[in-house]
């Protein structure tokens, strides 16, 4: 028996009377072509849209020229317009969608190579989830494509979605006023931050890595207006440069 998540989602989507759609960008049609590696998968899914050009957002998936303009493509704005879009044409009860920035090219500022959201719409409520991929082109669609897939699994086999991690952190503040993680509560385990790198501010805050004893890297998104503290991704690659 295969128990791929391509096979995986195929027989929980079964199991709900379910249809699927995907709605793709940076990963260019990879999802769709692991679900239909499946034999059998016409059953339960319907079909993809890979729409790269803001025109093919707009127009295939409905996403709002004001989403784009003021957040972008690779926002969670974007990806959750996407998804939404997409079981929209298609009549899905079910629809992933992924945008990002696979690289090697195409970072901007805020906005580094690498950079994925993913996106789902259910009849119980949409998500998106933020990752920083290290690899390099073919990998990071590879690694976008598989969360893909695995964020579906866990949804569809009952795990509800998690809400982005709000933590505890002790840190220290230098002289222009940079925050410095030295440690953090999370999962009910205490971290000590062995070494920090690079940063960068968005309209979410600003986002330091960090790497804890044994490789982990975290990412922690310090939001200074209000003081709060909350994770962008662990381990989503070994390097922080």
């Amino acid at each position: 028996m295969d128990f791929s998540l391509e096979y995986q989602i195929g027989d929980l989507l079964r199991a709900r009377g379910w249809k699927l759609a995907v709605a793709e960008s940076c990963t260019g049609g990879l999802v769709g072509h692991r679900i239909t590696n499946v034999p059998g998968s016409s059953e339960y899914y319907l079909g993809s849209v890979t729409a790269y050009a803001y025109e093919a957002k707009e127009r295939l998936l409905g996403v709002r020229h004001e989403t784009l303009e003021r957040y972008g493509a690779v926002s969670e704005e974007t990806v959750l317009e996407m998804a939404r879009g997409v079981c929209a044409a298609f009549g899905a009860q079910v629809g992933v969608s992924i945008t990002g920035i696979a690289g090697p090219g195409g970072a901007m500022p805020g906005k580094p190579v690498g950079l994925v959201w993913i996106g789902m719409s259910a009849p119980d409520g949409d998500w998106a989830w933020r990752y920083l991929w290290s690899g390099n082109r073919e990998e990071n669609k590879s690694q976008s494509a598989e969360e893909a897939l695995r964020r579906l699994v866990e949804y569809l086999g009952g795990k509800p979605p998690e809400k982005p991690d709000t933590i505890e952190v002790r840190a220290r503040w230098d002289e222009q006023g940079r925050a410095w993680p030295l440690e953090f509560t999370w999962q009910g385990k205490r971290w000590q931050v062995s070494d920090t790198g690079r940063r960068w501010q968005d309209d979410r805050g600003e986002h330091i890595l960090g790497m804890v004893p044994g490789g982990q890297v975290f990412e922690f998104v310090y939001r200074a207006s209000t003081g709060q503290w909350s994770l962008g991704f662990v381990n989503a690659g070994r390097r922080l440069t």
